[in-house]
Order: C-alpha cells, then sequence, then structure tokens
C-alpha cells in the first residue's frame, strides 16, 4: 500500500457487503482498470471478483480462483482477466503471462504483492483481511492515479 491512508476503509464486511462492493465496482469499471487484490488464504479475493464478474456477465458465471491456470478470460464487457500469481516466485516469471497486454481489458490480479516492480503505477488496490470475528473481513481500498481516485471516491459514496 502506498504511504497515503486509504480513503476508504470498512471493518466488519459481511458477505452481503463484499458483494454491494463487487456490484458497485464493476459500474465504475474501464478499459484497461487494474484491481490488485491482496490478503491471506481465504479472505476472499476470489469471492470479491466473483461479484465483479458476474456483475459484468449476462449469464451467471462460476467464478473460481485461477491458481493452477494463473490465467480465466471472462467473456464481459469489458473483458476480464483474472489472474493469480500465488504459484509464482520471481516476477520474471509473470513477464511471461503478457499480464496487461490487452489495453481494452479489465484485469483483477490476486496477490498482487507478487507483482514486485511490475505493480503498475495506476490501480486500485484492495486489502481483505480477517477481521476479529472470524466471519467478518476488513476491506481497505485505496486508488493510485486519477481516474482511480475518483472510482475511490465514488465506491465510498455507493457503500
Amino acid at each position: 500500500m502506498g504511504s497515503e491512508q486509504p480513503i476508504i476503509s470498512y471493518n466488519k464486511f459481511n458477505l452481503k457487503q463484499i458483494q454491494k462492493l463487487g456490484a458497485t465496482i464493476s459500474k465504475y469499471l474501464f478499459p484497461g482498470a487494474k484491481l490488485l487484490l491482496f490478503g491471506n488464504l481465504g479472505t476472499g479475493k476470489t469471492t470479491l471478483t466473483s461479484y465483479i464478474v458476474n456483475s459484468l456477465s449476462k449469464t451467471p458465471v462460476n467464478v473460481t480462483s485461477p491458481t493452477f491456470s494463473l490465467i480465466k478470460v471472462y467473456n464481459t464487457n469489458p473483458t476480464i482477466y483474472h489472474v493469480d500469481l500465488y504459484r509464482l516466485n520471481d516476477p520474471q516469471e509473470i513477464e511471461y503471462l503478457d499480464v496487461f497486454l490487452d489495453p481494452e481489458g479489465v484485469y483483477i490480479i490476486e496477490w498482487a504483492d507478487f507483482l514486485d516492480y511490475l505493480t503498475p503505477e495506476e490501480r486500485l488496490e484492495i486489502h481483505i483481511s480477517y477481521n476479529e470475528d472470524i466471519k467478518y473481513r476488513d476491506v481497505k481500498i485505496e486508488g493510485f492515479g486519477e481516474k482511480y481516485k475518483e472510482m475511490e471516491a465514488i465506491i465510498e459514496k455507493e457503500q
């Protein structure tokens, strides 16, 4: 995360609130958008991605983690590239994936901390962590770049 405090910080989010967050984010995505997801195993990165994808899909989509395939492409408008970097050991391996190749696609990157020097300057970071009460999640969102700061402010208003 950047040195600034995130504008959006939610504590004790339940599943319905995560679903609403995903639907809200999906309304403001634009071609070339980059969403970087951070969080431990099981915190809800793929769940949030599922809500985003299904908000943009004409038919229900079973979104699963692309841990083994590394990238899943969803036929939404705009196209969503769901990337999971968990199994990669070196940022150089990511270069071979041609991540961010499609300038019109939306990229949702799980385990984005593995991007290292490939982290885009402009992006929306979403950090999901366990709350003290394991049934809930804490969520922090921070936009980097003008478009993402605007997106961040709109998301905050709609939640």
